[in-house]
């Protein structure tokens, strides 16, 4: 089976199952200026019956172009994370999806709206995953098989064909709570949360992150997977939060709009203080509780994880401790060395 190349760009957004509106002047040798939306699309049906659906391209350029649409699938790959890869024969679901207008021009600054239907078998359960690529006419080949060449052109967009059965299983299971740190002095924290399916279909998991204060107070919620992504059977996938809500925050230093790098290519970071949060002084220790659900298809399942981190915020500690400190000890040296003279 021949395996596409992907891009970065667009290999990165397949990867995370929701394809976001794609542009290829990210591309530099694409030249197109694409955007796709919805950022994904999620069908369901049952055995033997069609559906239909469509998504909206617009021409960001000035000039007008000529477009194919092609189709092929996203399926898991063997470190278990969904992988690009071209239709087979041996995929007769790639056979069931058609495509009203697959080659078409679109204006410049205008938009054009693709339909498209796809049509199971009376066999036909469980999941089926496409991805829908978008490119030039001519970066196509004489052969009608997709190739590198649209990879490198082309904005995507994922389908979720979703088959009804009976032997649906929907299984989802924590297997990573984490922070980038453990020990902070200022805040952002980033978590990582990753969800692996054990079901045989795509299922969303959603709900938040709980942060408490060392006195089990509860000071922050954070979202998890707001967008409503999906996660494929077999595989696993990352989310990440971010918690930044605090008086003290390290970021990225920015002049005049600029990122601004170390001699390393390193971004620079920079401690900025926000006197509107003086109550939000993060220091101690902070547990970080996850609750996500999932539809299992019955009733909604929680998925639970825990994890803990700390914020030493040392220099201001050290600031203050100088402040107190300093004054009294030269109180007491002045003290001493007076009254070791009247001595």
């Amino acid at each position: 089976m021949k395996r596409l190349v992907a891009l970065s760009g667009i290999f990165t957004l397949i990867l995370a199952i929701i394809v976001p509106s794609v542009s290829a002047q990210n591309q530099p040798n694409a030249g197109l200026n694409l955007t796709l939306s919805p950022t994904y699309i999620s069908l369901t049906t049952d055995p033997g019956k069609e559906v239909s659906s469509q998504f909206r391209i617009t021409n960001n350029n000035a000039t007008s172009e000529n477009l194919r649409v092609s189709v092929a699938k996203l399926e898991v790959g063997p470190n278990g994370q969904p992988t690009l890869a071209d239709m087979t024969p041996e995929d007769a679901f790639g056979k069931w999806i058609t495509i009203e207008d697959d080659e078409f021009s679109v204006g410049g600054n205008q938009s054009k709206n693709v339909k498209f239907t796809i049509a199971p078998t009376e066999d036909a359960s469980l999941g089926y995953y496409y991805t829908l690529l978008v490119s030039r006419a001519s970066e196509r080949g004489d052969d009608d098989t997709t190739s590198q060449a649209v990879v490198a052109g082309s904005a995507a967009i994922t389908v979720l064909l979703d088959v009804r059965s009976p032997d649906a299983k929907r299984e989802l299971h924590v297997t990573k709570l984490a922070t980038d740190k453990m020990f902070y002095e200022y805040l952002p924290t980033t978590f990582t949360v990753a969800i692996k399916n054990s079901g045989n279909v795509h299922v969303i998991p959603f709900g938040d992150l709980f942060i408490d204060s060392m006195f089990h107070k509860k000071i922050s919620v954070l979202p998890v997977n707001p967008g409503r992504g999906n996660v494929l059977p077999n595989s696993q996938r990352e989310f990440t939060a971010v918690w930044n809500d605090g008086f003290a925050v390290n970021q990225r230093k920015v002049e005049n709009g600029v990122v601004i790098k170390d001699g390393k290519g390193n971004e620079v970071q920079e401690t900025t203080y926000d006197f509107s949060k003086a109550n939000k002084f993060r220091i101690g220790k902070y547990t970080a509780n996850l609750i996500m659900v999932y539809d299992n298809g019955e009733r909604d399942v929680p998925v639970e994880a825990t994890v803990t981190f700390w914020i030493l915020p040392w220099r201001i500690i050290l600031g203050i401790v100088t402040i107190i400190v300093a004054p009294a000890l030269l109180v007491f040296l002045f003290m001493k060395w007076k009254y070791g003279k009247r001595r």
